[in-house]
């Protein structure tokens, strides 16, 4: 690996750790301070259906569980996941290979948690009373370090650009993915007509199921794209090409929201570079900023 330069390390590690101590010190108390405040919102909203008639209490009253488990949740990989940042800090530092793809792979998880949390907030604190979605700060714990990684790593600019917009969109689809399997799950098990599946309610099942597998892959891409394995850019491939059958798949039955349509451009979009033949060299093998020219350099993509 060819590793940056001395002084982009030491940028590199110091805002990893000062994400990694955020991670195990402020977000949990962020994620847990935004149940309550969620759930007496989806209560309230629970009890103005039922004085209504309107059958949706159903699916509000499974996501009051869902929104006290996950939140905790994400609150508890991120911790976890800091603790693992500060433990590779020293082989981060050292420009170990292992420890990049380590080191991303642990800052997903804020990222992600903290992208979906947004979503219930907004939906029903927000649109109350309005103010900044606590989220966006666990979001952007993992995003700030997650892509000073990736664009101080030592490589030319058309290293950089593909790092950037491959990780992106990765990091992009696993969230949607994550998120439209959640909402998936809690219309197909919250419907009022459970066990028996209403008319159009069964692609959910398809829908819940694929869209998580599809963010688990999409996790693990980034991790071995990370060390630029070759097993990382299949990841890639499949973790899209499932997230874009899904995502279209749900999306063609259930015409309720945009949701499952943008999951599905977006696996698109991570199939697509992926098949693009520079990026799948760019991702695979490492350019210095001055080696030879590209049609001079042999590509030694990592094989497992």
């Amino acid at each position: 690996m060819i590793t940056p330069s001395k002084q982009r390390r030491q940028i590199i590690v110091a805002i990893v750790v000062i994400a990694a101590l955020l991670m195990i010190l402020v977000v949990p108390f962020i994620a847990f301070d935004m149940v309550n405040p969620i759930l007496e919102l989806q209560l309230e909203r629970i009890e103005q259906f039922k004085a209504d008639g309107n059958a949706k209490w159903h699916l509000l009253t499974l996501t009051t569980w869902l929104v006290s488990f996950f939140f905790p949740f994400w609150a508890t990989m991120s911790v976890l996941a800091g603790i693992a940042l500060l433990v590779i800090a020293q082989p981060l530092y050292k420009g170990k290979v292992w420890a990049r793809g380590l080191a991303l792979f642990c800052l997903s998880f804020p990222a992600i948690g903290g992208a979906y949390m947004i979503v219930p907030w907004m939906n029903f604190v927000g649109t109350k009373h309005g103010g900044f979605p606590p989220a966006t700060l666990i979001m952007m714990v993992g995003l700030i370090p997650y892509f000073t990684i990736l664009l101080l790593d030592k490589g030319d600019a058309k290293q950089k650009i593909v790092d950037f917009l491959a990780f992106l969109a990765i990091g992009v689809a696993a969230s949607y993915s994550f998120a439209n399997g959640h909402a998936a799950f809690r219309v197909l098990y919250g419907h009022p007509q459970r066990p028996m599946f209403a008319e159009g309610i069964a692609i959910t099942f398809f829908g819940w199921i694929g869209l998580w597998v599809a963010w688990g892959l999409l996790s693990a891409a980034i991790y071995k794209l990370g060390l630029r394995k070759e097993s990382g850019w299949w990841l890639m491939l499949i973790g899209g090409a499932i997230a874009t059958v899904v995502g279209f798949a749900v999306a063609t039955v259930r015409h309720v929201t945009v949701d499952y349509w943008l999951n599905g451009l977006l696996g698109l979009a991570c199939v697509v570079l992926a098949l693009i033949p520079l990026f799948k060299q760019r991702l695979l093998t490492k350019y210095g900023e001055e080696e030879a020219p590209e049609e001079e350099v042999e590509l030694q993509p990592q094989t497992e």
